[in-house]
Formats: C-alpha cells, sequence, structure tokens
C-alpha cells in the first residue's frame, strides 16, 4: 500500500470528526437583523437609517461600533460612505444634494451592507423609495382651526399629484405622539381636517403639529410639524410644596403605609430576638434546677 492511498485514507476517517467542529463553528455565527429605512424631515432633508441588531434570548439587542456600508442603484452600485453604528446599533447617512441616486421607474435605489466578521454574519438590506415633497397648511377662520395637507411627486420636471395615499395629523405628548387625525389624499393631493380646539398646550398656548407619513411601501417617512398658538394655555410646573410620586417629596399615604410596613418587619425581628433570648434563659435555668436537684 502507497503512501498517498494511506494518506487518502487518514484523511477520510478525520472527516466525521472535522465535519462537526466546522459546523459548530459557522453555526455559532450571530446573524444579524439589518434593517434599512428613508425619511424625509420638515426641513426637507433626506435621511438614511440603517439598524443593525440580533436576537438573543428573545430580546433584540442592538449591534454598536459595526461598519455599515451605503449604496446606490441595482445592478452598478455607487458607494455613498461607510458609518459605524452608535451604542443603539444605528447608522444615519444624511443625503446631500450632491447625490444623484440611481432612477428606476421614478424609484430611488438605496441599499447599506453589513459585511460580517469572525463572529458575526454579513447582511444587506434594500430600499426603493419614490421622492414627495409633503406640505402642511394652518388656517383659522371664524374660530374653527384647520390643518390642510398637500402631497406632490416630480416626473420629468412636472409636479404630479399624490393621490390615496394616508396621512396621519399628531402632537406629541409626554411618552409618544397622540393622533388626532387620519387624512387620504384625493385626486388633486390634498386632503383636510379640523383640528380640536381642547387640546392643551404650553404656558402660552403653543402646541406642535406633526402631519405624517409612516412606513409606506413607495415613499417611505416623511413627516412635516409646525408650531401653532391652538392649544389651551396649561402652566404644567408643579409647587414646591405638591407631594407625588414624581416629587422629592413623597404623598403622606405613601410614607404611613410604608412606615407601618416597616414597623411590622422590625417588630417580627425584635420579637424573634427576645424569644431566642427567653428561650435560652429557661434552658439555663432548668438546666440549674436539674443539677441542684
Amino acid at each position: 500500500m502507497n503512501k498517498k492511498l494511506i494518506s487518502s485514507i487518514l484523511f477520510i476517517s478525520l472527516i466525521p470528526f472535522l465535519s462537526p467542529q466546522l459546523y459548530s463553528q459557522e453555526a455559532a455565527k450571530i446573524k444579524p437583523y439589518v434593517t434599512l429605512q428613508y425619511f424625509k424631515d420638515t426641513d426637507g432633508r433626506r435621511i438614511l437609517q440603517t439598524s443593525l441588531t440580533y436576537s438573543k434570548n428573545r430580546m433584540e439587542l442592538p449591534l454598536p461600533g459595526m461598519e455599515v456600508v451605503f449604496y446606490t442603484g441595482a445592478e452598478k452600485k455607487v458607494l455613498l460612505t461607510k458609518i459605524n453604528t452608535t451604542e443603539k446599533g444605528i447608522a444615519r447617512l444624511e443625503l446631500s444634494d450632491d447625490v444623484k441616486p440611481e432612477i428606476v421607474d421614478g424609484m430611488w435605489l438605496f441599499s447599506s451592507e453589513f459585511i460580517g466578521n469572525d463572529t458575526i454574519k454579513g447582511e444587506v438590506s434594500e430600499v426603493t423609495v419614490r421622492d414627495m415633497r409633503l406640505e402642511m397648511n394652518l388656517t383659522e377662520a371664524d374660530s374653527i382651526k384647520t390643518v390642510t395637507v398637500n402631497a406632490f411627486t416630480t416626473d420629468g420636471g412636472k409636479e404630479t399629484p399624490v393621490s390615496g395615499e394616508a396621512v396621519t395629523v399628531y402632537v406629541p405628548r409626554m411618552f409618544s405622539l397622540l393622533p388626532v387625525g387620519e387624512l387620504t389624499l384625493d385626486d388633486a393631493g390634498s386632503a383636510t381636517m379640523e383640528f380640536p380646539a381642547d387640546l392643551p398646550g404650553d404656558k402660552e398656548g403653543n402646541i406642535v403639529i406633526i402631519a405624517k407619513i409612516a412606513e409606506n411601501a413607495t415613499y417611505g417617512n416623511l413627516e412635516k410639524r409646525e408650531t401653532i398658538k391652538w392649544g389651551l394655555p396649561t402652566d404644567y410646573s408643579v409647587p414646591v410644596t405638591h407631594r407625588a410620586l414624581w416629587t422629592t417629596i413623597a404623598p403622606r399615604w405613601m410614607i404611613y403605609s410604608l412606615s407601618v410596613l416597616l414597623a411590622g418587619v422590625w417588630g417580627h425581628y425584635l420579637f424573634a430576638i427576645l424569644s431566642l433570648i427567653r428561650i435560652k434563659r429557661d434552658a439555663s435555668r432548668k438546666i440549674k434546677e436539674e443539677y441542684r436537684g
């Protein structure tokens, strides 16, 4: 039997032992979730945002400090830039006016790619959007406050109204946005609603109104916001003597309840200690009486 045949037999015999190890190393790699979104804010700034996360113990956790590459185009991709993710696993790119994205059937093509490393697999996310111009006009007549939104796209240098899309009107509250109306754009790309007259604002009655299109398959995420004196003047300052859960001085009922509970807990501890002392004394006295008897 020659040396080549012996080497081949040894190699084949080692395959069952090597394969599980190689498979386990590949399986140990983290599979990330890459989500690319398009935003257009109230100032007309176009923003690409990539979220890079992974799942662990049924929790979605961010991947910070990872390099994300942004491209435009489909077949022939053009590099835009490379950005590292933040602590929240987010990489944001504000598109300048110099960026000329590839247009296919009126849609812009963008993609973001995480190349991957020794412990994390690579992943790509793509998005196609059509540019839209969203307007919001606030008018008041005979104490009736009206919100009007208009939406247009540009095709071949000509503006075309956007119809049939939903636009939601919000006002910011303490922890989230409060929807106050949902509009549907008509054939002229316009929609109107009466704004509620009983919403609280700041001390002067100023309130922020937001018209927003969110997670739209064609236009992405757009918003227009404006501050206007349409709210009820409200003073949110808290008096120094006010007692509440969010102030430095706790409510009296909480202080009394906690005092009673703590007194009960420490009373039980004291009772247990005294009982142990009494048991020890009784045992010592009984031993002395038996010794004398």
